[in-house]
């Protein structure tokens, strides 16, 4: 039944396995017409989805028909780019098998992997502006979070598949254990990281830059791409809102760049990058409506890395902008944009989408693109994990150990009351509890 489906879900601690980490359970408990995996794996460098596909497509599948009987979808589509030509047919040879499972090819370019992208190019149905998947009949889940659907009736979520890349020695897709410290991730990559370096936790346009490598592996990192600190990437990203608001408000010459390739502009929805750069030229205490062009923005970067010829930083703004709306009380459905028009895709969407080969070129990545990365699913066995009690959206963990507890692999150490939107935290490691504090649980083995 499909509350059992979601109990098991909850109970093994499965959320979305990349981007924010939405609990799994709260989509099987859900009503959907077409279930999609989102295979795009659209971020350049990142490989650790299609490796599962290739190593483990059958348990992928195990899970998206387990959502389709919980959700009652009719359908399964699997998204995924036409450039993984093996991985397409072994899916398709699985996917034979089963009932109503069909593998959708993609063109390669960014961000196929943005939901609202992924449920137009397999439905060919628009989610309503600011809505989810599910308001256009979708429940849509990633590979990762659907492979730990499937074992989750026996095994909780204490491991995380993720790639190491960049200024490595060995760029690797890995399975570790989760709360492993980014130091030592990257040493598994054959290289120690030191002051010179940073590392983006995630994709190079959508991921966070870290410098702390004492920061742990959650649920929900997708790969760890290391950089040196002067890589311009690393630059632009690192960019503070003093820095972009002035240089924005005296270059941006309303080009408009930004917004004609932006992927959420392209699918008819009202995101005008260009306008939102025009509240730089305003005292923020006028609310010039100008703000409400950024309630949109899915923060893809594109904007930012790719499209503006002036290298200003279209994104951020946007996301300042969101911020100081939230501030005041204003949100997509009382703003005064939702009373614009719909203007449906866009006639040219097809000959603006960004390729990922040029994105990866403009982004001064070309030199790790072409680098074979390895796979391995070794078992790990670290001195130590440190288990972030919030490790994803919803309510943060509460410990339910102490000091000086000795715990197994699989136990549950932190969990959420039941009426809180939330999963349990597991220990990753056998060992015996360290150290609890605000943020994390440390286990020693």
């Amino acid at each position: 039944m499909a509350s059992d489906f979601a109990r098991t879900l909850r109970t093994a601690g499965v959320v979305g396995a990349g981007g924010a980490g939405f609990p799994t359970y709260v989509k099987a408990s859900s009503k959907a017409e077409t279930a999609i995996v989102n295979a795009a794996e659209c971020e350049p460098l990142l490989h650790k989805d299609i490796e599962l596909i290739s190593h483990h497509a059958e348990t992928m599948l195990d899970g998206l028909e387990l959502l389709m009987s919980a959700s009652g979808a009719k359908q399964g589509i699997v998204g995924i780019k036409r450039k993984h030509g093996a991985e397409i047919k072994l899916l398709q040879a699985a996917a034979a098998k089963r009932r109503a499972i069909k593998i959708h090819p993609l063109d390669d370019f960014y961000p196929a992997g943005d939901e609202y992208c992924l449920v137009y190019e397999t439905t060919r149905r628009t989610i309503p502006p600011g809505g989810l998947p599910l308001d256009a009949g979708a429940v849509v889940c990633n590979v990762e979070t659907l492979f730990n659907a499937a074992r989750a009736e026996k095994t909780p979520v204490t491991e995380k598949y993720l790639t190491v890349t960049g200024e490595v020695k060995n760029p690797v897709t890995l399975k570790l254990p989760v709360g492993l410290l980014f130091s030592e991730a990257i040493k598994l990559a054959g290289t120690t990281p030191d002051e010179s370096m940073a590392v983006i936790d995630g994709g190079p346009m959508m991921g966070r830059i870290v410098t702390d490598f004492s920061e742990p592996v959650t649920k929900t990192t997708g790969g760890l791409i290391v950089l040196p600190k002067n890589h311009p990437l690393i630059q632009r990203k690192a960019q503070q809102r003093p820095q972009f608001s002035k240089v924005g408000r005296s270059a941006c010459d309303q080009c408009s760049f930004c917004t004609q390739l932006c992927p959420r502009y392209l699918l008819g929805y009202a995101i005008e990058p260009h306008k939102a750069m025009r509240t730089l030229l305003f005292n923020p205490a006028q609310a010039p409506q100008h703000n409400e062009y950024a309630l949109l923005c899915c923060e893809c970067s594109l904007c930012t890395l790719y499209s503006c010829p002036e290298g200003l930083n279209p994104k951020s703004v946007c996301v300042s902008s969101k911020a100081d709306l939230r501030a005041k009380g204003v949100t997509f459905k009382n703003s005064a944009i939702k009373q614009l028009p719909g203007q449906g895709p866009h006639p040219l969407r097809e000959f603006r989408k960004t390729p990922v080969s040029r994105l990866v070129a403009r982004l001064g990545l070309s030199k790790y693109k072409e680098r074979k990365t390895g796979f391995s699913e070794a078992e790990i066995k670290p001195a130590f994990v440190r288990l972030l009690l919030s490790q994803h959206v919803g309510a943060p963990a509460k410990p339910v150990v102490k000091t000086g507890d000795a715990v197994l692999r699989g136990m549950v150490v932190a969990d959420v009351k039941p009426e809180e939107l939330g999963v349990p935290v597991h220990a990753s490691i056998n060992g015996t509890v360290s150290e609890i504090n605000s943020r994390y649980i440390e286990i020693r083995a």
